[in-house]
Order: structure tokens, then sequence, then C-alpha cells
């Protein structure tokens, strides 16, 4: 079973905007953009879902260092509230606002990850959706 995440964005920009991030890298992480539009229970309308599936004969530890570049990379880009999950169980990261949460998981214990991130940010258990 391949590892999946989704990064939600809630942002003005048109999809088309967004499509030079799809594709296969070459660390084997596939990215897929596409509009969303479905409020969940975390974010009242995300307009962009951004998909990450991990390639499964592929390391993958650079596949989840491509992963948090790209989401640092478009949290600087777009100001809207987003939120990284797995699965629709575990809240990675949301942002609502300028007030930036990171999941209390082993993903933010990699010092060079967790550096890319904005400051300030709190760290929490965030297990979706009952916690935000």
């Amino acid at each position: 079973m391949a590892i999946e995440y989704v990064f939600q964005l809630c942002t003005t920009t048109p999809v088309q905007a967004f499509a030079h991030l799809e594709g296969k890298s070459s660390t084997g992480l596939l990215t897929t953009v596409r509009p969303d539009g479905r409020a969940n229970l975390v974010l009242v309308e995300p307009e962009l879902s951004v998909g990450f599936r991990f390639d499964k004969i592929a390391e993958p530890e650079p596949q989840y260092a491509e992963l948090v570049r790209t989401v640092v990379r478009l949290l600087a880009d777009e100001p809207g509230d987003a939120m990284l999950q797995q699965d629709f169980e575990r809240i990675l990261l949301l942002r609502r606002g300028t007030d930036v949460q990171l999941g209390d998981i082993w993903l933010w214990s990699n010092p060079e990850w967790l550096a890319l991130i904005p400051s300030p940010y709190t760290r929490r258990p965030m297990p979706y959706p009952e916690d935000c």
C-alpha cells in the first residue's frame, strides 16, 4: 500500500498556476494537483488539493524531504488557510491565518525539515478532525 498525503489550501490563485507541481519526480514522489472546493471538518472551503503519493520502491526519506519543501514553498507563496493531512486520520500541519500548528509526529523530528517551517509555530497532537 502506498503512502499518501494531501495538502489543501484556501486560495484565490487559479489551480492552473500550480500545474508545474504535477508529475513524478526523481525521488519517486508523485504529485497531483486538482481543484477542491469541498468543505471539510477543518477547512471551510479549500480551493486547491495537492496530492503526494510515495513510490513504494524508492527510498522514503528523499520523498519526505521533497514533500516538506513543496509544502513550505506553497505556504510561503500563498497566504490562505492550509492543512497537510494523511488519510483523513492525522493532521501534520495546519495554518489558520498566521497561526501555524504542527502535529506532534515523527515527521517534524528531522531538524532540517523543521527548520524550513516559518516561525512561530506550535506543536501538538492533531488527530483528524476531532481536535481541530
